[in-house]
């Protein structure tokens, strides 16, 4: 299948000029045809290695949202810039609440719990991309700061650390508006919610994976569909525990795609494909 199926396939990318993204079990893929895509054909190369996160090129999946909120802060006029970080934002969450391909439909009588979580995460990493200092904006902060939100100080009557950062937001901040279902709950409610957002981000607490996931970014998707570029995801089949960042990078990728091509009128630039 590679030799006869998936190598014929990527050389008619790379000649064509299009982008693509190929996963791999052993590493063959991207030691074979990286050079070849970068040196033969000029393209934009990423290889995204699970198997060694530490010899990884880099990826941090907020990269859109501080991208877009950093050109919001530097010109509050630029109300596009914040609306495009507000929908990146969304996506990012939607994409992690929703880790294994599902939505909130096949959740049942649980459904406002992680439909609510969705909300809040996005207003967290809203929060952490306006707020944050430059090199703590990244998913593993998103953790670290929910975690330190879910309390609420000792005493009676006393409110949840969440609900304190929240009412010192302006009315009209978007942060405040996504994380509403939460905040209109009962505390008990809105802990659950937390938790909910908390067990999903779980699986990004991997000291080899945060190597990967909370400096620099190789991966663009605007670049990606603007250049020619190849992203080649190694995933070790001996480890499955790292298969839900696949899942990940191919579902994120593709809902930003997506809005991509909904802002040029329902076109890219340069054509993609996937090779999973």
């Amino acid at each position: 299948k590679t030799a006869y199926f998936l190598y014929p396939n990527i050389e008619f990318a790379c000649a064509s000029g299009m982008s693509f993204l190929s996963t791999d079990t052993k590493g063959d893929v991207a030691r074979n045809y990286g050079n070849i895509a970068k040196n033969c054909y000029g393209y934009n190369v990423s290889v995204l290695d699970l198997r060694n996160p530490t010899r990884s090129d880099e990826n941090n999946i907020l990269h859109l949202v501080n991208k877009y909120m950093d050109l919001y802060l530097s010109d509050k006029t630029d109300l596009s810039a914040k609306a495009k970080a507000e929908k990146y934002a969304k996506i990012t969450a939607k994409t992690i609440i929703n880790i294994g391909g599902g939505d909130s439909s096949n959740y049942g009588q649980n459904a406002f719990f992680y439909d609510a979580a969705e909300g809040l995460l996005a207003s967290v990493i809203l929060l952490l991309a306006e707020f944050g200092e430059k090199n703590e904006r990244h998913i593993v902060s998103v953790f670290k700061l929910i975690q330190d939100l879910i309390s609420k100080p000792e005493g009676k009557g006393q409110k949840m650390y969440f609900t304190k950062l929240m009412e010192k937001l302006p009315s009209e901040h978007k942060a405040k508006w996504l994380a509403g279902a939460a905040l209109n709950s009962a505390d008990q409610a809105m802990m659950s919610v937390m938790s909910t957002a908390l067990s999903r981000l779980n699986s990004f607490l991997d000291t080899e994976m945060e190597q990967l996931l909370c400096f620099g970014t190789a991966i663009d998707a605007e670049q990606f569909c603007t250049e020619k570029s190849a992203i080649f995801i190694i995933l070790p089949e001996e480890d499955n525990s790292k298969y839900f960042m696949v899942s990940l990078l191919i579902q994120q990728l593709y809902r930003e795609i997506l809005v991509i091509a909904d802002e040029n009128g329902g076109t890219l630039k340069n054509r993609v494909m996937f090779y999973c």
